[in-house]
């Protein structure tokens, strides 16, 4: 039986080092709150902490200490996006459980775009900075949008996930089921963790859908030049543990021994 105070969404922004850009958490911490209340939606925002090394701990504690919605998952360890995203969309509640980055380069009011989706069937909704009516306020530096491109079209080659042009867009949103089903199998702890939820989910049967989002370039990305280097390892990693049947896509998630 369900739990009459489930929230119909939560909201996990995995976060590590943002005390650079405060006043970005500030905003887009408020502007969550904002965005739910004004809908009258029941909401929660689960912030995932990867192990800061600055201020951060003290600065979301600051930005959300009159918000009783706000849950703070504390790892004191540094694991990588992966392993914080998945602790974060499997220790949230929602009915539908999305994640979005902590500098707000995509505004929560963008779920407007996403939500007529999941209403329509979709089991995951995906942000896309790549379609026609998606809309770039500030660009990346060209070599990184550049390599994101060309990787993105490797994604899509490798992964079996042609048709979908953003994969790494931090702005998905999900269903219970979903994550409780596709969560638990994942096993990159770092950058390619967006495309690896989006292979499994698809090897399953999952519906997904995209939604042209805005985005505003925010600057001092974590995700270096190295860092797409390391997307690509993860997704030959990926691909090879689709072939070698580490994800178990045979079996169902409670027969599943961790």
């Amino acid at each position: 039986m369900k739990n009459e105070s489930q929230p119909q969404y939560s909201v996990v922004i995995p976060t590590y080092n943002e005390a650079s850009k405060k006043d970005d958490m500030k905003n887009h911490l408020n502007s969550i709150r904002k965005y739910f209340e004004n809908k009258k939606l029941s909401y929660e925002i689960v912030i995932a902490l990867d192990g800061p090394t600055d201020e951060t701990v003290s600065l979301v504690r600051k930005h959300s200490r009159d918000n009783k919605n706000v849950r703070v998952l504390n790892r004191k360890v540094n694991h990588g996006k992966g392993y914080t995203l998945r602790e974060g969309l499997l220790a949230a509640k929602g009915k539908r459980r999305m994640f979005t980055d902590m500098d707000g380069a995509t505004r929560i009011e963008m779920l407007d775009r996403l939500i007529p989706e999941m209403d329509k069937g979709a089991d995951l909704a995906i942000g896309s900075r790549d379609m026609d009516e998606s809309e770039i306020k500030k660009h990346q530096f060209f070599l990184k949008e550049w390599l994101g491109d060309a990787g993105n079209l490797m994604i899509q080659f490798v992964g079996g996930l042609w048709g979908i042009k953003d994969t790494q867009c931090g702005f998905k949103l999900f269903t219970e089921e979903f994550i409780k089903d596709v969560m638990p199998r994942t096993l990159v702890n770092r950058w390619g963790i967006d495309f690896e939820i989006l292979i499994i989910g698809k090897k399953l049967g999952y519906t997904m859908a995209q939604a042209p989002v805005e985005w505003d370039d925010k600057g001092e990305s974590l995700v270096g030049i190295a860092g797409y280097f390391m997307t690509l390892r993860d997704l030959f990693k990926t691909r090879w543990n689709v072939i070698r049947g580490a994800y178990k896509l045979n079996k169902k998630i409670e027969n599943i021994k961790k």
